[in-house]
């Protein structure tokens, strides 16, 4: 090749390692860790640009940080894998990003974290999408949207989380989740919750105005499948729960320590709830597939409906398969069960129910294929 040829391709890969229009392309050394190099990448992106990424793994021991608004992360089959739990996020501080087609890891199993530095995707501002990430392993939550509005995560993917699989809180709201499959968390698969003052210390909004599509929870090593813990105006559509160690679907104002807000129109339509609380006489607690919760005395568990639901075979050891229970001075109301088909071969009680009489109803019910009336 001619030195001019060598010449140009030199000037080639340079122009290619740094930009193609306004799409950037992510390069860096291939040994050792990439914390400082991916963050520098992440802090040069301008507004509006594309950033790809190699596709590659790139370690990284420390936090990285997308803070520029309005870029995309091309993730292009790369892997961002942490290999420090106290410092293993990636964090999106920034209005208007959006990354694709991303893994994301994190060492798998030790101690469960709760900080944002360890929450393995932590999103915090406004019009923010992810689609086709893929988390395996997190030292806390999978995904943790704290406070985010106008979101849409698309074909999002966590397994073996030490807590949640998704968390919303701390007021995130106007959000749309499709096709999330969560499997093997270490709490709840998918989670909305709205931490209470005596919890946070300050009085913040619930959440709100967010509904998920076709969430697909397979098993979880603690707590429940899907659940509302305070919120208003939450949907679950055409959800598949199998394997939760407590319920499949609990929608609950939580007291000490937590000290929840209310719950205020939550519904759950369609779909399956299938061996749910496999840990009933364990520390997942005695739930049933399907349960409604209230206990904080300081808020209420209200207007929910669960519609148009299959139940199959919920564990031996749970006390039911539908359970609207209080406790400690809380206190549920307007709750609806219709159009429940229970499949189960057990003589296992279709509702335990401690709550009053007039708080819940129970239509359309049916137990292996027969009607269920309840007193």
């Amino acid at each position: 090749m001619s030195k001019a040829a060598l010449g140009l391709v030199a000037l080639i890969s340079l122009v290619a390692g740094i930009a193609v229009g306004c799409v950037q392309l992510a390069r860096s050394d291939t040994s050792g860790d990439d914390t400082a190099t991916l963050q520098a990448m992440f802090n040069n992106a301008q507004p509006g640009a594309t950033l790809t990424l190699d596709r590659r793994v790139y370690r990284h021991g420390g936090v990285v940080t997308i803070a520029v608004p309005n870029v995309h992360i091309e993730g292009n089959g790369a892997t961002l894998a942490a290999t420090n739990d106290l410092t293993s996020a990636v964090q999106i501080r920034a209005n208007g990003v959006s990354v694709s087609n991303l893994n994301l890891t994190a060492p798998m199993g030790g101690p469960r974290y709760s900080s944002n530095d360890q929450h393995k995707l932590y999103v915090h501002g406004d019009g923010v999408r992810l689609d086709g990430i893929t988390i395996t392993g997190s030292a806390a939550a999978g995904v943790f949207l704290d406070g985010a509005s106008n979101f849409v995560l698309n074909r999002v993917t966590v397994r073996d989380s030490r807590a949640d699989g998704i968390h919303m809180t701390r007021g995130s709201n106007n959000g749309q989740v499709n096709n999330p499959l969560t499997e093997r968390t270490g709490d709840d698969g998918v989670a909305v919750v709205s931490y209470g003052p005596k919890f946070v210390g300050v009085n913040e909004p619930p959440c709100r105005n967010i509904t998920i599509e076709s969430p697909v929870v397979n098993a979880t090593t603690f707590a429940h499948g899907l659940t509302v813990r305070g919120g208003e105006n939450i949907t679950y559509r055409n959800v598949h729960v199998s394997g939760t160690s407590g319920a499949g679907v609990f929608i609950d104002t939580e007291a000490a320590p937590t000290f929840l807000q209310s719950v205020n129109g939550v519904t759950v339509e369609g779909g399956t709830v299938t061996a749910a609380n496999t840990t009933a006489g364990g520390p997942g607690g005695a739930m049933g597939a399907l349960e409604a919760y209230g206990e904080n005395p300081d808020a209420v568990t209200s207007n929910v409906t669960f519609s148009d639901l299959t139940i199959v075979n919920t564990s031996e050891s749970a006390p039911s398969n539908i359970a609207v229970v209080t406790a400690n001075g809380g206190a549920v109301s307007n709750i609806v069960f219709r159009n429940i088909a229970i499949q189960q071969h057990s003589p296992k009680p279709v509702l335990f129910a401690n709550a009053p009489r007039e708080t819940y109803t129970l239509s359309g019910i049916t137990l292996n294929g027969s009607p269920y009336n309840a007193a």
